[in-house]
């Protein structure tokens, strides 16, 4: 993991400015950026209010260049030393210790006929809170036969293994006559066309493959069921970021599949 650090000295009466400027870039950064797993824009507590931090996590090298390469940041760069009384103190870092692995198992999912019904009934029944439901548009789902599809889902705002509960839709993987017990036990994968490609040489089933089109890797994948009887989610660990800030905050930011 890659660290970066930038410490802005803001000239006064450009506070807002450099605000605002900040905010249209971290849009840009974290909807476009799959390398990039934070990016964080923060001022001391106590001071003159004319200090501010950008902190940035990309996953490698490799990532950071392409961040650097941007045609965004390249405009960015101009208007930002505009705001600043000079240039930023920037400073890279690597850690020093790998930060632990996620947990694979994360989550379980759940289909329902009525979402907001089911949110409020696990509410009561298990004391917890949901996020908003997020619309997730599909551009390929095979379950079997192939075609566009909008999954409609709630988590649970716990520790992980969240609940997921999904709206019943269609008459595919996620169809009504899918409800009354758990569809899968979701994990995270780093290797999806490698999972793919060796769960077909174990004879496991697939009932469903998420994709952004028929050539690409599966962002997500569901087994047959498996020797315990339960279906498997593979979920590609690029995902990991959104999903998690979306049990944080209640609110989906985007990036699934992308």
């Amino acid at each position: 993991m890659i660290t970066v650090t930038a410490v802005q000295k803001v000239r006064p009466g450009k506070e807002a400015a450099l605000d605002r400027l900040m905010a249209k870039l971290t849009g840009q950064v974290l909807g476009a950026e799959q390398g990039c797993v934070a990016f964080e824009y923060v001022t001391p507590v106590e001071g003159d209010g004319r200090t501010r931090t950008v902190i940035e996590k990309y996953r490698d090298d490799e990532a950071l260049r392409l961040h650097q390469s941007t045609p965004y940041l390249r405009d960015f760069i101009p208007e930002l030393m505009e705001c600043l009384l000079e240039a930023p103190a920037v400073q890279v870092h690597r850690d020093l210790v790998a930060p632990p692995p996620p947990t694979a198992f994360f989550h379980t999912g759940i289909v329902v006929p009525d979402l907001e019904k089911a949110v409020a009934r696990y509410s009561e029944v298990l004391g917890v809170k949901f996020t908003e439901p997020a619309v997730f548009d599909v551009p390929r789902l095979e379950d079997p036969e192939p075609h566009e599809f909008k999954l409609t889902a709630v988590m649970s705002m716990t520790e992980p293994p969240y609940y997921e509960l999904i709206q019943a839709e269609g008459d595919g993987i996620v169809s009504a006559a899918q409800c009354g017990g758990i569809l899968y036990y979701g994990l995270y994968e780093s290797d999806m066309a490698g999972r793919l490609e060796q769960l077909r040489a174990q004879d496991v089933a697939i009932d469903a493959l998420f994709r952004m089109d028929g050539d690409s890797p599966p962002f997500a994948m569901i087994t047959g069921p498996d020797l315990f009887g339960g279906r498997i989610e593979y979920v590609d660990i690029s995902d990991r970021e959104p999903l998690t800030e979306w049990v944080r905050t209640g609110k989906f930011p985007g990036g699934i599949g992308g």
